[in-house]
């Protein structure tokens, strides 16, 4: 098929062949050189990541090619394969001649640059290589050639992962469910290990949990202790994967275990004594967002008292060259629990204040009020935020406020600058995004405001789409911390209703 004027194109070069004579209609016997074009195009074989077309003469040479992601456990190491077959045969058309029978050909070079892949984010100071294997029409013996590849410009790739945590007790127990998600944009390096941090007084070990210990997963019969899902920009769809708990008495780790065409076992060692779960040698895929949702009921890993429902949990991450390290907390409150104690209800105060109901009448802790909130566009990712924050009559004026959003959401900005957002009832002294969280900074106090954030600040994972799309959100967390005129800060926790679903 023609695959021209398509906007997959992704390298060019040029391909040398010899055309063995045709008596009486050709004879060339020098070798020809033909400009190509290379297009990515959808896989051709399940299984594949993409496919890899060859355009030259106007129309495609020989069949698309598969590129494949290699498995975790390849003896080549986690990368990519590509496989390109090339024709031996092309009809020649000369002119007042027309179409003639098929020349033989017999290539002899291939030179190829690629300007628009997604390249490694790893610079080592030994030059990687790249390795092919080789074989002709006339002789199947596969011959492998290798080459050096040195790498470069990867320090100055960005590096700005985004840590969110959410946790919800059960109705009937202790144990707790736990959503962790880890958020980058798509020019940044991919990370090379992640470590989680999780406050044993808020979230604590469940050891029951070793009930459901996989110790070979190899068997298919090991039952799943939570899912994953990722989203790369390397790929269409969102990807699912299953979480396990493996390993023996001696180390447990917490595996997830993604199929094809990303088929990856990505491994963190689980260490109970500082309740933390490290992942290393991640390999070196772009992933905008990766989600780990562990389950409750009597095998979940966590369990919380409900003595201490707010902590926060942090994630340590070194980006694949090795050379930048983002330390990000996660400020959250386990649903589920009652003010200071144990019990099913509406998770409660925290730091300078707390609450117990929806932003729709308004929610007050000390002298600051939150009220009108609402989510839109969690179906179509047209997203929106806007709620009004307020002082008491004879309370501080607002100074400034502090928004953190659920899992599943996150602010985004560019070049260090934050659009989308309005505030009516007071002019904007400055916006910024610290630790992931929207911080709004006034010119002069006012009694009231009311913020709007619109989709250019916002993102959302394909996870919360899903779960609004399937109807199953009622509602959303959100936190506000408001920073009055005197400098106190007074931090509420609300649960927005008001979906527009």
């Amino acid at each position: 098929a023609n695959v021209s004027g398509t906007a997959c194109k992704v390298g060019s070069g040029t391909v040398t062949a010899t055309a063995d004579p045709i008596p009486g209609i050709l004879n060339l016997p020098l070798p020809l050189s033909v400009p190509v074009t290379f297009y990515l195009v959808p896989p051709p074989a399940p299984g594949d990541l993409a496919g890899l077309a060859v355009e030259g003469l106007g129309e495609q040479i020989g069949s698309t090619g598969g590129i494949r992601i290699r498995p975790t456990g390849d003896p080549a190491g986690v990368g990519v394969t590509l496989a390109l077959v090339l024709p031996d045969q092309l009809p020649v058309t000369l002119p007042l001649v027309g179409t003639i029978p098929t020349a033989q050909i017999s290539l002899t070079e291939i030179n190829s640059t690629f300007d628009g892949l997604r390249y490694p984010a790893t610079c080592p100071s030994t030059p990687a290589v790249v390795s092919a294997a080789v074989n002709s029409y006339s002789d199947g013996t596969v011959h492998t050639v290798t080459a050096s590849l040195p790498v470069t410009g990867c320090a100055a790739l960005p590096f700005s992962p985004v840590f969110k945590a959410g946790a919800t007790r059960d109705s009937g127990d202790r144990q707790v469910k736990l959503v962790t998600t880890v958020t980058q944009s798509a020019n940044e390096a991919p990370s090379r290990s992640v470590s989680l941090a999780f406050p044993a007084s808020t979230l604590a070990p469940n050891l029951e949990s070793i009930k459901a210990l996989c110790l070979n997963l190899a068997t298919g019969n090991c039952h799943t202790v939570g899912s994953a899902t990722a989203i790369s920009p390397l790929y269409p769809k969102a990807l699912t994967g299953q979480a396990y708990l493996t390993g023996s008495s001696a180390g447990l780790a917490l595996t997830l275990v993604f199929p094809s065409p990303f088929p990856l076992t990505l491994t963190g060692a689980v260490d109970l004594i500082n309740n933390s779960a490290t992942f290393t040698g991640l390999p070196d895929i772009p992933l905008t967002d990766l989600g780990v949702s562990l389950s409750g009921g009597a095998e979940g890993l966590f369990l919380s008292t409900c003595q201490t429902p707010t902590g926060t949990a942090n994630a340590t991450l070194t980006d694949q060259n090795g050379d930048k390290t983002v330390r990000a907390p996660s400020r959250f409150t386990v649903a589920g629990c009652q003010p200071g104690g144990t019990g099913a209800g509406t998770s409660g105060a925290g730091g300078a204040g707390g609450s117990n109901g929806s932003t729709s009448s308004g929610v007050t802790v000390g002298d600051a009020n939150i009220s009108r909130g609402s989510f839109s566009g969690l179906r179509t990712g047209h997203l929106s935020l806007r709620f009004r924050v307020s002082a008491a009559r004879r309370g501080a004026k607002v100074a400034a406020v502090t928004v953190e959003l659920p899992v599943g959401l996150r602010f985004v900005g560019r070049g260090g600058r934050v659009s989308g957002v309005s505030v009516s009832g007071a002019r904007i002294r400055s916006l910024s995004i610290s630790h992931g969280h929207l911080v709004i900074v006034v010119r002069r106090a006012v009694s009231s405001m009311r913020v709007t954030v619109k989709s250019a600040a916002l993102a959302e994972s394909a996870a919360l789409r899903a779960r609004a799309r399937a109807g199953r959100l009622k509602s959303l967390p959100l936190t506000v911390v408001v920073r009055d005129a005197k400098s106190k800060r007074t931090t509420i926790r609300v649960r927005v209703k008001d979906l527009g679903l």
